[in-house]
């Protein structure tokens, strides 16, 4: 694994476990955003998972 693959999934791990944080305030953050991405499918998203997994 090269090290632009593996800062670019420690930043998704940091936002992760950001977003898990948040989940402990009065609005749940996480929830919010999986919500999101269950119902419309965004580019980005897809684009994030191939990214994800083609670092392997």
């Amino acid at each position: 694994m090269n090290t632009a693959s593996f800062f670019w999934r420690l930043k998704w791990l940091v936002i992760i476990l950001l977003m898990f944080a948040l989940d402990f305030s009065p609005v749940p953050v996480s929830a919010s955003v999986f919500l999101y991405v269950f119902l419309f499918k965004p580019r980005w998203f897809k684009a994030v998972i191939d990214r994800l997994y083609a670092g392997y």
